[in-house]
């Protein structure tokens, strides 16, 4: 079995936290989109390892060894690949891949080429640096993917995306990925968002854990888990939570609009 290492770049607090923008932050938008890529890559036989599994994991005591854990991590593990998530700043619009070693260059490549035409997003470039050590200092296959710029103009797709879209950019990376390490990319959830209006007869009435909620909403209600703000009925947290549809979808919104930072 291959096993990816998948690593939402920057902390949640304190050090070695990420940009910010058009009201987002950026190590929100890297947790969302690293554990919805973990949950496609799973399915498609992947052995899975996040760098933050949970929505408040800091690595680390400081910026410079919360960027080595996550390069250490992997190497301890042995994964085939190593694929690091963040979101571009400075104003500018598109996408780009970082690499380092010249025998990533294919890898960077693919990767870019479909993520960004299936997002719709401007191609910017594929960089091999020197100066980033999760991908220069990893023993398997490494690349960082700047997702979009955070702090784009506001018409630029780049926010829209970043902002709503974020299961259809973890589809989009998944096919990238796959694709390149000849794996079947098979499309099983909607490469976007939910309708708003969801057929009722396939959607249970209740639901009562984290697994049976829907992908694009797990890590806010395991947010809330975590810090206590959800219980369901009973001793175990996480179970009984006892919640429809239409309350799932409104704790989502509340937390997109940065309600529960």
């Amino acid at each position: 079995m291959k096993k990816i290492y998948i690593d939402a770049g920057h902390n949640f607090s304190d050090f070695n936290t990420g940009a910010m923008g058009n009201g987002m932050r950026e190590q929100d938008i890297t947790f969302e989109v690293a554990f919805l890529l973990g949950e496609v890559m799973g399915r498609h036989g992947l052995d899975v390892l996040l760098s933050r599994p949970a929505f408040h994991t800091n690595l680390g005591h400081n910026s410079a060894s919360a960027i080595n854990a996550r390069w250490q991590e992997a190497n301890r593990w042995g994964a085939d690949y190593f694929v690091s998530i963040h979101t571009n700043a400075g104003g500018g619009i598109g996408a780009e891949t970082l690499f380092y070693r010249e025998q990533d260059r294919s890898f960077a490549q693919r990767v870019q080429d479909i993520y960004t035409e299936e997002m719709g997003l401007r191609n910017r470039r594929i960089w091999r640096r020197d100066d980033v050590a999760v991908v220069r200092f990893t023993n398997m296959p490494a690349i960082l993917v700047e997702l979009a710029f955070i702090d784009a103009p506001r018409t630029a797709p780049d926010v829209d995306i970043l902002r709503n879209h974020r299961p259809k950019i973890a589809e989009a990376l998944a096919k990238s990925i796959l694709t390149h390490i000849d794996i079947p990319y098979v499309a099983v959830v909607p490469l976007d968002d939910p309708p708003s209006q969801p057929n009722t007869d396939t959607i249970p009435q209740r639901f009562q854990t984290i697994p049976e909620m829907p992908h694009w909403a797990r890590p806010t209600l395991a947010m809330l888990v975590e810090e206590g703000h959800l219980n369901g009925i009973g001793d175990i947290p996480g179970e009984n939570l006892d919640l429809s549809y239409d309350m799932i979808r409104t704790f989502v919104v509340f937390d997109r609009a940065g309600a529960f930072d």
